[in-house]
């Protein structure tokens, strides 16, 4: 019983330590930098244009956590994304303002 105890501590232990660490991602070279505004679930609006999410589009928080759309309606972010082979958007990254801070290329600089 304790070895089972001790089993599932330990995950936990992990977990609370990486949460007050600083994440350090690395983002496709593909992705650009935009403003987005979740309107609703499958629909956002990027740079000012209404876009569509592709199917299976994955939004990630600022913590890298996959978050649903729906959950963030009406809320307005930094994000760096990317499109899938039908130009709709597919990956989402909420960005931290550090990592908004750093230069990333638009999509009306391309």
């Amino acid at each position: 019983m304790l070895v089972l105890c001790t089993g599932l501590a330990a995950p936990l232990i992990a977990q609370s330590a990486t949460n007050s660490d600083v994440i350090t991602r690395t983002f496709p070279a593909s992705a650009l930098r935009g403003e987005l505004k979740v309107l609703s679930m499958y629909t956002v609006k990027l740079d000012g244009d209404t876009e569509r999410l592709s199917p299976g589009a994955r939004i990630r928080d600022q913590n890298n956590r996959i978050v649903m759309s729906s959950t963030l309606i009406g809320q307005e972010f930094d994000v760096n994304y990317t499109r899938d082979a039908t130009r709709q958007v597919y990956e989402v990254w909420i960005l931290t303002p550090a990592e908004a801070a750093r230069p990333r290329p638009t999509a009306s600089s391309q």
